[in-house]
Order: structure tokens, then sequence, then C-alpha cells
């Protein structure tokens, strides 16, 4: 009589096919509930996770992970691991749960009833079943094993599992897998959560704002001392429009507006800090190798290339930006009161910014710069006029690019 792998002596642990090492297993199990310390990158644990599966006996030769994500441009993540090639990492964009690829594959089915589907590949009817099945065999793999990962609020998420192997997965296998569902399922959440947590804190507060938070930056007057290129922008006769347009048809424009002038502020290495209804405000930091002639130039192109983006589509000839831009040294954290925050600017550059934008929209001017910033330009600019702002002493040199 053979002896389950579990009972052996160190002499003899050589496996039989279809056989698990029970002890590998177990140790997984308990390092996966420990928090899969100290590694905290999750390419890197589910790289772990399968290379010692496949030393328990498990002939995993792709696995891939998939978890709904609250952002607003991406549906969910995919991590996808091989034998040859580690883990790969994808984002599904939004459009995916409107396509028949999606509905015709397990995943809708197992994280909807929550139920594993286990099909062997070799058999001919069950590749029309599904489209994964097919594609997976036409690649040599022989078994398939989806599986639901229940978190504890009850939202499901999926994994699956797949082989090679001549004979497939064998029962002891297919329950050595359903083992690790749970510390997977775990594992899955926590991650999950902080990224869900970051990409909302980045959606609605900003990038360096939601890494702050989450650092524990979370007290009234939690913030710090920083210098940046302050950029304000509105839109131009927003009133007549908004009084002529539907608030939807309005939104419309603003969404179209902004998906066209906002890339070109983070491809340039800025950060937008709120919206303010038919503009916004963003910020380019500078210090260390970065100087504030740097910050400047790198905004002043930023509004070139949104204007220029913007004058090529159909939208152009309805709307355009007015922008005002200065720079300095500014408070940046929490200020509120009781238990609602905001993760805001406050100091005197950020002020003379926006009355910098006040008198662009007073004296309808386009693109406005203080005296400070007029020099580090990305084009050369030229003096409009003098005016004074009110809260700052004397007259203030507006200069147009």
């Amino acid at each position: 009589m053979t002896l389950p792998a579990r009972l052996r002596t160190p002499e003899a642990t050589q496996l039989l096919p279809g056989e698990v090492d029970h002890l590998l297993i177990d140790a997984l199990v308990a390092w996966m509930i420990d928090g899969a310390r100290p590694s905290g990158d999750a390419s890197a644990i589910i790289d772990a996770i399968c290379r010692r599966v496949v030393e328990a006996g498990v002939p995993v030769d792709r696995f891939a992970l998939f978890m709904n994500t609250l952002h607003p441009n991406i549906a969910a993540r995919r991590f996808r691991w091989t034998q040859s090639g580690g883990v790969e990492v994808n984002e599904v964009q939004l459009d995916i749960f409107s396509q028949q690829e999606y509905w015709q594959n397990p995943l809708p089915r197992v994280t909807t009833e929550g139920v594993s589907i286990r099909r062997r590949l070799t058999d001919p009817q069950a590749l029309s079943e599904f489209l994964i099945l097919a594609e997976l065999r036409a690649e040599g793999f022989t078994d398939y094993l989806a599986q639901p990962l229940i978190f504890t609020t009850g939202e499901t998420h999926a994994s699956t599992w797949s082989t090679k192997h001549p004979l497939g997965f064998s029962l002891e296998q297919i329950d050595a897998l359903d083992v690790l569902r749970r510390p997977l399922a775990r594992l899955a959440e926590a991650y999950l959560l902080r990224l869900n947590a970051a990409s909302i804190l980045s959606t609605y507060i900003g990038r360096g704002g939601g890494e702050q938070i989450l650092q524990g930056r979370v007290h009234r007057g939690d913030g710090e001392e920083i210098d940046a290129a302050i950029l304000f922008t509105d839109l131009k006769d927003f009133t007549q429009l908004s009084n002529t347009l539907s608030g939807p048809q309005m939104v419309a424009i603003l969404n179209d507006a902004f998906d066209i002038m906002v890339p070109p502020v983070e491809a340039n290495g800025g950060e937008i800090l709120k919206f303010l209804g038919d503009g916004f405000f963003a910020i380019f930091p500078y210090g260390g190798d970065r100087t504030m002639a740097d910050a400047v130039k790198a905004a002043s192109r930023t509004i070139m290339e949104g204007e220029a983006r913007l004058a090529e589509t159909e939208l152009g000839r309805t709307v355009s930006f007015r922008s005002a831009l200065h720079a300095g040294r500014f408070h940046y954290g929490n200020i509120g009161g009781a238990n609602r925050l905001d993760f805001t600017a406050i100091g005197r550059p950020i002020n003379y910014a926006a009355r910098l934008l006040t008198c662009a929209s007073d004296l309808s001017l386009h693109r406005v710069a203080s005296a400070e910033v007029a020099q580090h330009l990305c084009c050369a600019p030229r003096v409009a006029t003098e005016v004074p702002f009110k809260g700052f002493e004397g007259l203030q040199k507006i200069y147009v690019y």
C-alpha cells in the first residue's frame, strides 16, 4: 500500500502522478494567512504562490486572478502567471462588460453564482461551452478550473488555474487548489482595498494628496509647505453657455473639454488638485533637480498643448479656456471642521493666481502670467497692463503670451 504524501518520511517524498505534498500546501496556506510577508508586491506574492503550488505537486502552467476595481476608466485588473513568463498585469477597460467575449466565458457565472467551474479540455464537448476553453486547448492546455474568491463583504471575484499535464488535474490536486481559495481571497481583498482607496483618493483629490492621506496625514493641519507653479483655468463665456444649455448638455461639454485639457497636465509633470466648476486648478511642483523655471515652462507648455488639441476638435469651435499662471511656496494639506476635511492648497501664491484669473476674465485676456514667472514661459511674453489686486499692495503687471 502506498502511503499518502503527508505521511511519508523525508527519504520517500517522491510524489506519484496526481498526488500532492500536503505539508507544502499547509505551509503555503500558513504563509498566505500570515499576509504573505515580507513582500507587499502583488506580483511577487502571486509568483511565489504559483511556484510553491507547483513544488507541492500541482502541475499549474497558467494562473489568472481577476478583480473588479473602483476606477473611473478601468473596469478590472488581471494578473496572469505562467511558468515561463512569470506575472503579467493588465488593466481591463470599462467596455469589457458589453463585449460578447466576456459574457461567453466562465467568469460571469463564477462571480454571480459563487460556484467553481472545472472543465477537462480533452473533452470536445467542453470546448464549445466557453470561448476561453477552445483557446486554451489550442495552446496545449488539458484542464481548467475557475474559482470564486468571496470577500468578507460578499463581493465575489475570480481566479483560474490551468495545466498542460497529459492527465490534467487529479481530484487530490483540485482539492488542494480549493484549500488555497480562501486565503487567496483574503490576500486579494486586502490588496484591492488599498488599490481602490488609492484610486478613489487620486481621482477625487489628486495623486499627491491621495498619497499623503494613505500615509496617515488625515488630521486637521497635516500637510507640508511645497514650491510649485500654479495654474488656474476656466471656460470662456461659461455663464452664457450654461444659461442656454441643459445641465446634462453642459456636463457633457465640460467632460469632453477636460478629457482634452487634463492629459497634458499629467504628461508635463503636473497634478490636478481641483475641478472648479468650469475650470481646474493644477500645480507643477519643483525642487531638487527641477527648478521653478522648469515647472513654469512645463505649465505654460501644458496650456499651449491643451489649447492646440482642443482647437483641432469640433468642440473647439464652441469652447475655449482662459488661464492664469503664477508660482511660489504654499501650504499643501488638510483643512476643515469636525469630521469633514479637504486636502487643498492655501497661501499667498494661491490667492495671487486666483486674482490673475479674475483679472484675465475682467479684461477679456486669454493667457496671463505674473511678473515672477513671465521670463520662464515657453514663449515670449509681453506686458498687457498694470492693475491693482485686492489684498496686494501696488499695481501688478499682467503678462500675456
